[in-house]
């Protein structure tokens, strides 16, 4: 499946900017796509020039990418202009086909048949568009979205809502991940989440994939793909339209049909695919995957200096299936020689606020190194105490066992773990779920 025309096209047409309201979306698409592509073309049947862009009636030659922002009564004629030009790929991002009912998904299929018999891949209708990392500081943004990551990485993301897409970058804005691809399916006439899966997996920038789903249409061809790039690479999907008041606004929203939800989990497991059930768990998944977490450990520590909140890390830590050991009698004997006489050392392990300060580093360096340890899940409310966050910074990097962190106003300490690429989260339970989502 070749989509390079799609995310990394070479020259683009843009097709709905206004000549004389800037304001328009179409001229919001324009702007973005001239802002990282360099070979921009705005199609207009009057103007000579659209915000400093050259703009022709009809596009006088081929390119590899059409955006097409139009009134619906004005699609086909665009995707007609696009197809007969040798354009390798079109997204329309104009809304009121399929998912409007049986008249919306005749034009529709209207628009694939044109496209199909020109060779040309159609994106949408109803979408927000593509956003794509070109190399160095070049972007593409084929979308509607104004603020986009601008961090590069080896996230990828499908979505057959274009709202959930804009979740998506605040969570990337917010933590600082690193993006490789978006792309916003909307009603998936013809380029689907199958289309895009298959060929992100074979995209050597893409490390991990995301997928916001609301129904499959081959959910056979699916598992195939997703079975094979789960081998090579993390695959993690929310599926919405679970229950069935979401299965009824999937169906208005995009057209899609949310089908059986115990069967797709089933599938979804044979394929090797990670199953969020919620946002704040697919974004914690993907923390996670970026993080470079592939496998669940299976014995945690709860460390802390913050006794509370480790007791729920634990209850959490059942939940979802770890094991809290006991530490070693050595480990202990370690422990007991740095914490004070009343530090619980059982597992959470409480090493106090009275603990001495220098002694939090050899003591969390000692937990991580014991060998019935997995991984750890560290936890500090509002001790900012940095060698608690040396410490862990320590242990990760001398054992490489994975770790994840609920930090509440202690800085010090966060910055400490940001700086060794340790995995923070609000919560002690989103801290303990993000481990969990190891394959």
């Amino acid at each position: 499946m070749n989509l390079d025309s799609l995310f990394k096209p070479k020259s683009i047409a843009v097709y709905g900017a206004s000549a004389s309201d800037s304001r328009k979306l179409g001229n919001t698409l324009l702007k973005n796509a001239a802002s990282g592509a360099g070979d921009v073309l705005a199609i207009h049947p009057e103007a000579d020039t659209i915000d400093g862009i050259r703009a022709v009636a009809r596009l006088d030659r081929p390119v590899d990418l059409a955006l097409i922002s139009v009134p619906g009564e004005r699609v086909e004629v665009a995707v007609a202009d696009a197809a007969a030009a040798g354009t390798g790929a079109a997204i329309v991002l104009s809304s009121g086909f399929g998912e409007t009912g049986a008249a919306g998904r005749a034009v529709q299929d209207r628009l694939v048949a044109i496209a199909r018999a020109a060779g040309m891949r159609l994106v949408g209708p109803n979408c927000m568009g593509v956003v794509s990392h070109l190399g160095a500081d070049r972007w593409l943004n084929g979308s509607y979205f104004w603020r986009i990551p601008t961090v590069a990485g080896g996230l990828s993301f499908v979505s057959q809502s274009g709202a959930f897409g804009g979740m998506f970058f605040g969570h990337m804005r917010d933590r600082g991940l690193g993006l490789s691809r978006f792309l916003s399916v909307g009603n998936s006439a013809d380029v689907g989440i199958n289309d895009a899966l298959e060929w992100l997996g074979d995209d050597p920038q893409t490390k991990v994939i995301g997928m916001f789903v609301e129904g499959f249409g081959d959910g056979r061809r699916f598992v195939d793909i997703a079975r094979r790039i789960t081998a090579k690479k993390p695959v993690i999907v929310l599926k919405a339209g679970k229950m069935a008041a979401g299965a009824k606004a999937a169906a208005s929203h995009t057209g899609s049909m949310a089908g059986n939800h115990a069967a797709v989990r089933a599938a979804l497991r044979r394929a090797g695919v990670i199953e969020a059930s919620d946002s704040e768990s697919f974004f914690d998944a993907m923390d996670a995957a970026a993080a470079g977490l592939r496998q669940k450990p299976g014995n945690i520590a709860v460390v802390t200096i913050s006794g509370g909140p480790s007791v729920l890390a634990a209850d959490a830590c059942e939940r979802a299936g770890f094991k809290l050991p006991a530490l070693s009698a050595a480990t202990i004997s370690r422990l007991r020689q740095l914490t004070p006489s009343f530090a619980a050392l059982g597992n959470p392990i409480d090493l106090t606020p009275q603990c001495p300060v220098a002694n939090f580093i050899p003591a969390i360096e000692a937990i991580y190194a014991d060998p019935a340890i997995d991984g750890v899940v560290a936890i500090n409310c509002g001790l900012d105490l940095t060698p608690f966050g040396v410490g862990v910074a320590r242990g990760v990097a001398a054992t490489g066992k994975a770790t994840a962190a609920f930090v509440l106003d202690a800085p010090g300490v966060e910055a400490e773990m940001a700086k060794a690429g340790v995995m923070r989260f609000a919560s002690p339970e989103r801290a303990v779920n993000a481990l969990a989502a190891g394959v």
